[in-house]
């Protein structure tokens, strides 16, 4: 072989080496950093590392209202959440969620009952629905593709729980692609059915920040029932730890 041909064949060679990793590095900026995204996408839901906000819920059955009820939510980190039962026929209440551990204390019972984030707070929505909204923390994500949900350019996510404590095994969650803004969200159990599915409707400003003021819950086994989660009155606030401590007897 020619050393013409030796040096044409070593050009083209490193050529193509060239072009490959050009190829694999445009390819692999190109995809979106599904963490991250979560991570921001968790701001709508969480403005501080420590508020209180009032969630109400209203129950439909076959699109007529069927009842409503009211809590108040504190949480502080990630990790502590303590919701009070803010309805007359509920009062007395409270939930509590430390770590992956999650009681509710009853008026007539003498220790806190301990409980599931996935077991039924009021409609379709679950205790984990309104005590846990750190998906980050709960989930690992995975970029799956770009989709179009009514007019919004979205990432579809695939979220796999990474705790004990997350609500379910497992998420599909589309973000806005301009600021990881949620869209909607379908949540599956272990065994993969598909239970419940949510829009996140309405967005609003409050104390600087922009968060979630409406989300909506969709039974996927009973296709005649939804809940309609409001979020108001979100206000950063420094919460004392005494508030989480499980032994409390001061709860009534």
């Amino acid at each position: 072989m020619s050393k013409v041909d030796l040096t044409l064949r070593s050009f083209l060679l490193l050529a193509s080496i060239a072009f490959l990793i050009a190829w694999a590095a445009i390819g692999h900026a190109a995809t979106p950093d599904a963490e991250a995204l979560l991570k921001r996408s968790d701001t709508y839901r969480n403005g501080w590392p420590a508020y209180v906000l009032r969630v109400k819920i209203t129950n439909f059955e076959s699109n007529k209202s069927d009842e409503e009820s009211l809590y108040e939510v504190s949480q502080k980190g990630t990790d502590k959440t303590y919701v009070e039962f803010m309805s007359p026929r509920d009062k007395g209440r409270h939930l509590l969620m430390l770590g992956d551990d999650m009681w509710i204390y009853l008026p007539d019972t003498s220790r806190p009952v301990r409980i599931t984030p996935l077991e039924r707070l009021s409609g379709d929505a679950s205790n984990g629905d309104v005590a846990r909204t750190n998906y980050a923390i709960d989930y690992s994500a995975a970029y799956v593709r770009e989709e179009k949900i009514g007019a919004e350019n979205c990432y579809v996510l695939d979220l796999a729980a990474k705790r004990k404590g997350a609500t379910y095994q497992r998420i599909r969650y589309w973000v806005r692609s301009e600021d990881a803004r949620p869209v909607r969200a379908e949540f599956y159990l272990t065994s993969g059915k598909h239970i419940k599915s949510a829009s996140f409707d309405e967005y609003a400003n409050s104390g600087g920040k922009m968060l979630l003021k409406k989300l909506t819950l969709y039974d996927e086994i009973r296709h005649n029932s939804h809940s309609v989660l409001e979020y108001s009155s979100a206000v950063q606030r420094n919460l004392p730890d005494k508030l989480f401590y499980q032994g409390r007897s001061d709860r009534f």
